[in-house]
């Protein structure tokens, strides 16, 4: 099977003209080969070369067989927030669902309903990550509704993980602000704690976490960094962040740990 790589630049090429309209070209992909596509979807920019590598594979009567997306933009915004928003998630998956690949692959979106809205999609968990934590006798710190349905997992997966401690969280819709509390921050004095998310963008949440409690050693398992605030940020509370490289974004710091995506 032949590979084209978005994120490597492998059998692909960019190309952006002076009025800002991106163009791609395609190379040593000929009639009837099968082919994998890989993109993380992290721009409105890389979505559009998606678009277009489709279509040039659709002007070669290539086969497309696989599109791997490690990360999903749009996949948090899977529902309506407040009157008169745009459904972000089912704009993406319109979009990918046109190329009409046979097979999708996906690597911990936020929730089902981007495999329910993209065709012939799976979605593949983060378990490598959260085998990666080496810390004993840890306690899980789960930061919102959202991720617990997915702490039994996390404990069958790494047997570190001995106890829990949850977290509410409430998002003020019109400005974004996020307001976290740890329910049993006493639980965590002079332990090792560690909190596993889908999702890290400005950090607002895990940092706020970390405010409250006083832990041995702190990691975040985060699957997909965006750390659109930086790094640097989470050092004084940190100790370690676990993250994948399905935004293959450099980033600096000395607590990172990136891990291969398994897709």
């Amino acid at each position: 099977m032949k590979v084209i790589d978005l994120n490597k630049q492998i059998g692909i090429s960019f190309l952006l003209y002076p009025d800002n309209q991106p163009h791609i070209n395609i190379s040593g992909i000929v009639e009837g080969d099968e082919v994998n596509v890989t993109c993380s979807i992290i721009t409105a920019q890389t979505l559009i070369h998606l678009l277009q590598c489709s279509n040039a594979l659709d002007n070669l009567f290539a086969k497309k067989k696989v599109l791997t997306i490690p990360y999903l933009m749009g996949a948090r915004f899977d529902r309506l927030m407040q009157y008169g928003d745009s459904i972000d998630l089912k704009v993406v998956a319109d979009l990918v669902n046109y190329c009409g690949f046979e097979k999708v692959y996906l690597y911990d979106v936020h929730s089902d309903v981007s495999t329910m809205l993209i065709k012939n999609s799976v979605n593949i968990s983060n378990a490598n990550l959260v085998m990666e934590y080496n810390q004993e006798e840890a306690i899980l710190i789960c930061p919102d509704a959202g991720a617990v349905k997915k702490v039994g997992k996390y404990f069958e997966l790494n047997k570190n993980i001995k106890d829990i401690v949850y977290c509410t969280k409430n998002r003020d819709l019109s400005n974004g602000n996020i307001t976290v509390k740890v329910l049993e921050p006493e639980k965590c004095i002079g332990r090792n704690c560690v909190i596993i998310d889908d999702l890290c963008d400005g950090g607002g949440t895990f940092l706020g976490i970390a405010s409250q409690i006083k832990p041995k050693h702190l990691t975040l398992i985060v699957t997909h960094g965006v750390f659109s605030r930086g790094t640097k940020i989470f050092e004084p509370y940190f100790n370690e962040i676990i993250v994948s490289d399905s935004d293959p974004s450099t980033r600096e710091s000395h607590i990172i740990k990136t891990i291969k995506t398994p897709l």
